[in-house]
Order: C-alpha cells, then sequence, then structure tokens
C-alpha cells in the first residue's frame, strides 16, 4: 500500500465553535459492516471460490445513539483497521506492525518526539462500538477517504456529524487489486462504484432509518475527485463538501499527476455545469508556493449550482486531516481544524437538513483574517522550451565522459549525461538569466549563463578537465579494529522515500556520524521497500564532506555504480574495501540516479525504506539542484565500517 500523506495555520477563531454552544443532541455510534459486490472482479484470474475474486468492501459508519453500553473507542482502534484490511486484500504481503509504525511516521511528519506515536494511538475518541442506533429519520453522508485513507484521518469531523444526527458512512481510498491506491481513473473509479454499492446495500438494512432523500457527500484530497464524479452520476446527492480537493486542480507540477488527471476531465466523468447539489469547497493556502501553474482545471468556477468556497492562506494541505490537530501539532492546527469541521456541520445542517444560519456563519468567516472567498487567480503562461544537446568529454584524452551531472544551479532542473557522454536539457525561457552547472567526480566543475548558449543549442562540446587532489596518508593496522554498522537500519515495508520515472539525476540520502578516526569504510547498505522500474537501473554513490551542515565536495575519487534490478526489492549490499574509502569526520552520504538500461515508463518508480532518525533525510530534485534536508525521517541507508 501507499500511503500519500496530507497536512493549515494559524486562524484564531472564537466564532466557530463559541456560538454553537448548545449539547450534541446523540452520542456518536461506530460500526464497521463487511460487504462483497459480486457484480465487480477484484483478483483478476481467480474462482469464484477465492475469497478474494470478488470486490471486498467494508464499511466504517458513524451514527447517532442515545445508549451507550461500551467505552470510547481509541484512535488506534479505528487505526488499527488499516493494518488487518492490508493483510486481508493483499495476499502477497505480512503487514502486522504497520500501525504502529505508520503512527510513528505521522508524529515524525509533525515535528513530534518518536513517544507521541504512542500518544496518538490512545488518544480518546468520542465514538463507541456498536451503541444502540437512536431512532428517527436520519439524513446520509458518504465520506470518500483521501489517497490509501480511511475513517480514521478525518475522524473528528465524522463522529461530530454522527453527533448532529447523521449517518455517515466511510469509503476507503482502495484501487484495484491488490488494493494500492493510484491516480489512475480506474482507481478512482473503484472508490465511486464502492460508495454506490455501499448506498445501495443500505436500503436493504433495517438497523439504521435512514432517509435516502437527504443524502450529502464528504470528500478530502484525492477523494474529493471521486466525491465529485459520484456527485455527477446520482444527481439525488443533494450537497458536497470537499476538503482541498483535486477535482480541482493546477496543471504544471507534475508531469505524471496532469496526465491522469487530464484522463480523467476529458472521460466526460465530471459534468459541473448539470450539477444540482450545493457545493461546498474548502481550500489550503500554499498550493502555488513552489510552481507557476500552467492552466487549471477548476470545479467550483464551472458550477452553476449554489455553492461556495473558502480558501484558509495560511493553510497546508495536511491540515485537511485530523492528526495535526487531535496531537494539538500547533495552535493553528487546532483552530484550523476546527474551522473546517464547523464550516462542514453548518453546511450540511442548512442543505441536509433545512437549518437556517450558514450564510451568517460564512460571511462572519470571510471577516477573519486569513479567510477569503477569492479563488487563486491565475496568468498561466506556457513557457517555450530551450533544449541543449551535447556530449561531454576529458579535455586530454578526448574520452567520451559517462554520468556527468547538468543542470541549472541551485535550481530544479537537471539531466545526466549517458554512457557515452551524450545529453540532452530542456529548460523553459524563464531560465534565461540561470546559470548551468557541469560536475564530475575527479573533474573541474563548468559553469555557464543560459543565455550564453542559447546560439549553440544544438551540438555543443563540453571538455571537462581532471582534478588532481592530493590525499593525505592514513595508516590503518587490523590489529584491533571492530566492526559496526553506522546510519540508519531501517527496512521498513511501509514507509519509503525515492525517485520517480522522470528524475534522473535526482539525490537523496543521509548524514553518518563518525564516531572514531580514522574510519575504515567496508560497504554500503540501503533497502528498497517498493520497486515499480520495469527495467535496470543505476545508481552512483556519493559520499560528501560536510560544511554549514550541507554536502561539500566529494571524498570519492571515481563514480561507484550500483545496479539495481527490475522489481528488485529488500536488501542491497555494495562491497566498498577495494576504493580505500577512510572518514575522519562526519559524511553525508546519497544515491543518484544516473541511468537505466531500458525505457523508465510513466508512473514507474522506486521506494527506499524510512525510519526513525533524528539527522533526517537530505534530498535533492535534480542534478546541480538545491539539497534541502527534510527533519522527520531518516532514509534507510548505512555504512559497514571498521575503526
Amino acid at each position: 500500500m501507499r500511503l500519500r500523506l496530507l497536512f493549515i495555520v494559524s486562524i484564531t477563531f472564537s466564532y466557530c465553535f463559541g456560538q454553537r454552544t448548545k449539547t450534541a443532541p446523540f452520542q456518536a455510534g461506530f460500526k464497521t459492516l463487511h460487504l462483497v459486490d459480486s457484480s465487480r472482479i477484484y483478483k483478476p484470474n481467480t474462482l469464484k471460490t477465492d475469497s478474494l475474486h470478488y470486490r471486498p468492501l467494508d464499511l466504517d459508519i458513524w451514527y447517532p445513539a442515545q445508549e451507550i453500553s461500551s467505552s470510547r473507542l481509541l484512535f488506534g482502534d479505528l487505526f488499527g483497521l488499516l493494518e488487518e484490511r492490508a493483510g486481508r486484500y493483499q495476499d502477497n504481503g505480512d503487514y502486522t506492525g504497520i500501525t504502529e509504525e505508520l503512527a510513528m511516521f505521522f508524529v515524525a511528519e509533525l515535528g513530534l518526539e518518536a513517544e507521541s506515536g504512542s500518544t496518538l494511538l490512545n488518544v480518546k475518541t468520542h465514538s463507541y462500538e456498536n451503541a444502540q442506533p437512536a431512532k428517527g429519520s436520519l439524513p446520509l453522508i458518504i465520506y470518500m477517504a483521501g489517497f490509501n485513507g480511511m475513517g480514521f484521518e478525518n475522524f473528528k469531523v465524522l463522529e461530530k456529524l454522527a453527533q448532529e444526527g447523521y449517518v455517515v458512512v466511510s469509503i476507503w481510498s482502495m484501487g484495484r487489486y491488490p488494493g494500492n491506491m493510484t491516480n489512475h481513473k480506474l482507481d478512482m473509479l473503484e472508490q465511486v462504484y464502492d460508495a454506490e454499492h455501499a448506498i445501495k446495500a443500505l436500503k436493504t438494512q433495517t438497523e439504521w432509518n435512514i432517509d435516502f432523500e437527504n443524502i450529502g457527500v464528504l470528500g478530502c484530497s484525492w477523494g474529493s475527485m471521486s466525491a465529485a464524479v459520484l456527485l455527477d452520476r446520482n444527481p439525488e446527492i443533494k450537497a458536497m463538501v470537499s476538503f482541498d480537493g483535486t477535482e480541482t486542480h493546477y496543471f504544471g507540477e507534475y508531469e505524471e499527476d496532469d496526465d491522469h488527471l487530464n484522463e480523467i476531465y476529458k472521460a466526460g466523468l465530471l459534468d459541473p455545469e448539470k450539477v444540482t447539489g450545493s457545493y461546498l469547497y474548502l481550500e489550503s493556502g500554499n498550493k502555488l508556493s513552489d510552481f507557476q501553474p500552467t492552466g487549471e482545471y477548476h470545479y467550483f468556477k464551472k458550477l452553476n449550482t449554489e455553492k461556495y468556497y473558502l480558501r484558509l492562506e495560511n493553510s497546508n494541505h495536511e491540515d485537511f486531516l485530523c492528526i495535526p490537530a487531535i496531537l494539538k501539532a500547533s495552535e493553528q492546527s487546532v483552530n484550523t481544524y476546527e474551522t473546517i469541521a464547523e464550516s462542514t456541520v453548518q453546511f450540511f445542517q442548512s442543505y441536509l437538513k433545512n437549518e437556517t444560519g450558514f450564510d451568517s456563519f460564512y460571511h462572519q468567516l470571510l471577516e477573519k483574517e486569513g479567510i477569503t472567498s477569492i479563488t487563486y487567480e491565475l496568468n498561466p503562461k506556457m513557457p517555450e522550451n530551450l533544449v541543449f544537446r551535447g556530449i561531454i568529454s576529458d579535455v586530454k584524452s578526448q574520452q567520451k565522459l559517462p554520468y556527468v551531472n547538468i543542470g541549472v544551479l541551485n535550481g530544479e532542473v537537471g539531466t545526466v549525461s549517458d554512457n557515452n557522454g551524450d545529453f540532452e536539457l530542456k529548460l523553459d525561457q524563464s531560465l534565461i538569466h540561470d546559470t548551468i552547472r557541469i560536475s564530475m567526480v575527479g573533474y573541474k566543475a563548468q559553469t555557464f549563463l543560459v543565455k550564453d548558449l542559447m546560439q549553440q543549442t544544438q551540438g555543443l562540446q563540453i571538455e571537462l578537465e581532471e582534478e588532481i587532489s592530493e590525499l593525505s596518508e592514513v595508516v590503518i593496522t587490523a590489529r584491533g579494529l571492530k566492526s559496526k554498522t553506522l546510519g540508519n537500519k531501517s527496512q521498513s515495508r511501509f514507509i519509503g522515500t525515492g525517485f520517480y520515472y522522470d528524475q534522473l539525476g535526482a539525490e537523496t540520502g543521509i548524514r553518518i556520524n563518525i564516531r572514531k578516526t580514522p574510519t575504515y569504510v567496508d560497504a554500503f547498505n540501503f533497502h528498497i521497500s517498493h520497486n515499480r522500474l520495469s527495467t535496470k537501473a543505476l545508481f552512483r554513490l556519493n559520499i560528501y564532506d560536510i560544511a554549514n551542515a550541507k554536502p561539500s565536495g566529494s571524498i570519492l575519487q571515481k563514480n561507484i555504480v550500483i545496479p539495481v534490478d527490475p522489481e528488485q526489492t529488500g536488501m542491497v549490499s555494495t562491497d566498498l574495501r577495494e576504493h580505500d574509502i577512510i572518514l575522519e569526520e562526519d559524511a553525508i552520504v546519497t544515491l543518484e540516479w544516473i541511468d537505466n538500461e531500458g525505457e523508465v515508463k510513466k508512473g514507474e518508480g522506486i521506494y527506499f525504506s524510512l525510519g526513525l532518525m533524528t539527522g533526517g533525510t537530505y534530498h535533492r530534485a535534480s542534478s546541480q539542484g538545491k539539497m534541502k534536508k527534510f527533519r522527520s525521517m531518516g532514509v534507510g541507508f548505512n555504512l559497514d565500517v571498521r575503526y
């Protein structure tokens, strides 16, 4: 299972929970319901007797309750359902321990100490398992969970809706077999079909008196795309709320996402002009911080129905989960989640229960600093590409140089020369005043202004001069040396980071703390958690000195290339004894993707295990790009050493 984490910032908000002081009329009951949709095949090429032949479907249901006989569930009880179902729906892996590991990952992403993982699992909810359902006619809300998510990610909103008199059914985000959600159209549609089957099944039950004349849908992130398709396909749904949903998309950041979403739009699965249900879109405020969009598909703008829009200007996408708020990661996360939770309740109260008050609530929100109803206004400009092609060779021998780094200095665009020294670098006109840097281990780097190369974009001849450096002599005696493994030994199967199909030249690694000097390096080890590459890939090992807490010069004198076979996973160990690598100070050790023996297809990638490590992970998105440090988790790289 691949998990895409989600995470809104400071809005001091007295109105949200200040005005609605009345006690909720109900408690929140909780129940799971297991269904099988025999109209759909889940695991292809199996017999009907196979437990995974037909589409499985687990519903997490929050509902109004009055009689309570059980104690409050813990967050870990809800979160543990993910581990249980991962094992049930994927018959080719052991997922024991995923609950604890993912809990630690969540808290690490929030910058909290590892002990907070246990705190998270032991947070008490206000949900009561198998409580006696309340009587009366109850509106239905379908919750479409985010990417590989479930009801746990927003249980605070779901139980709050139950307390207000709604039956809330969570449809978890599980794509086609083997249950690994992607942003492909067919995987998204599985969640839509799951929701439709759930509504059909609920019409046959007698436990809750559901009012099917009043149905709403709530979507989170990628789940909001499914929610919008569900809304378009089912005109009886009266209202939808979107938590920073992907039904609105800004093109230009990731080509793969653009392609998949374009496929959905072009397939006609969304028809906002014909939607009759009311709509509330809550959008984060940092979406366009790191890139210039080339266009947009804005679902809200295309609607002709009654609609509302709120952008929380200081927020992040991750704040649309309840986890930062329940851990009190910051005052902003608590206040922000209260804002979106109360907005959701007020909206559904108005459009599913005909209560008044949402309009005044909405306009009072807009009086608060940091909240606006003005959508992002784009001035998309399609970049005119510059394409530089050339060959790189040794200035003396004229030997072609493979795996040379070429890219915009401290930028996000770069590549690597191939095994014959050839390269191609695509830039847009906006980078005309930037600097291209060309460098390789053992050679002096060269820099050029992009504008100076524009007259000769084709057939560039780049020659590099060998850099001769004298190494200080270090004598190590074999007597009494101790062996040790330094670095991060994580072999997590669930949490990883790595490279996507179009990131040739990208680099990731960790800091290795040297405890004794001199230290002799015997081997480099790393663990591959997932590998979707259909061809052999080549990675370069880099070991850097450290200056100002960042990688400085390489201590290696030649390329050390590590091959990884197609779909290879598990531990990879490279013997380094022949290279006589001796470390006398702390170093940063990275892997850089430099070549492939065949074509890497869109959607492919490779992921290395992550683990808790105070040093964090260093990452460079492209050749010559700026090396950034991510503090929360460390990639699973380590060195076998003797000292």
